[in-house]
């Protein structure tokens, strides 16, 4: 996949926003409440939170399949994700699960205990020392980046479980520019956030992070999609 495609893959992206603007929003901030609303849960809220989220986040690419059709999408598909076969929830969530071990065992390596901070009360337990933090989530960006397409094959290709798997890994290394792309877009987000964050007060962080974490997490599904698109040849 050269750089041409993959901006071709961004511009359609953006177009494909263009699509059908409020409902998608919408999708994108009922999946942000969701899937971040169940880290609160104590001790089981990351699990939960992967678990759920990446189910989420399938029938995400199913509302742009929909729109990148033509077709209005709805708002219910989100919630259809209880219907997917048992074999694939398994494998999504294992999707999840995967490098968020990963980053847990890079937290232990660096400083013992700082593990905890994930499967006690976040709102009571301190996180990880920022440095820690790092290395954490770039753990997690490396071992998930193989993992990009395989929600895509279940969404575009009709591939269930571990065939799913099988073949999001194979798109993955074939076309490893665009997982690439989405790790560094990731990344790029996340240190702009903590830039805003050691420069804007609380309140005014809080005010300005929400519609861009909503924009962030849009455009990074529509992204997603587009480059799956080209991934499988469609």
């Amino acid at each position: 996949m050269a750089a041409l495609d993959l901006l071709r893959a961004a511009a359609e992206a953006l177009s494909l926003l263009a699509a059908a603007p409020w409902v998608l929003l919408l999708a994108a901030a009922v999946f942000l409440l969701l899937a971040e609303g169940l880290m609160f849960i104590p001790r089981v809220g990351f699990i939960l939170k992967l678990c759920i989220g990446s189910l989420l986040a399938a029938q995400m690419l199913v509302l742009f399949k929909v729109a990148a059709l033509g077709e209005p999408p709805e708002l219910r598909t989100l919630f259809e994700a209880v219907y997917l076969p048992l074999d694939s929830m398994l494998v999504l969530c294992l999707c999840a699960l995967l490098p968020f071990g990963a980053g847990l065992a890079v937290l232990a390596l660096r400083k013992k205990g700082s593990a905890g901070y994930f499967f006690g009360n976040i709102l009571r337990q301190p996180p990880p020392a920022p440095g820690d933090f790092i290395a954490f989530k770039l753990a997690m960006h490396l071992v998930a980046a193989p993992f990009t397409f395989v929600a895509a094959a279940m969404v575009l290709k009709g591939h269930h479980g571990w065939n799913a798997l099988e073949q999001g890994l194979i798109a993955a290394l074939l076309y490893w520019q665009a997982p690439l792309a989405l790790m560094l877009l990731s990344m790029a987000f996340e240190w702009l956030m903590s830039r805003l964050q050691g420069l804007l007060q609380p309140r005014a962080f809080a005010v300005i992070s929400l519609p861009l974490l909503l924009a962030y997490v849009l455009l990074l599904f529509a992204f997603t999609y587009t480059l799956s698109v080209k991934a499988f040849g469609l």
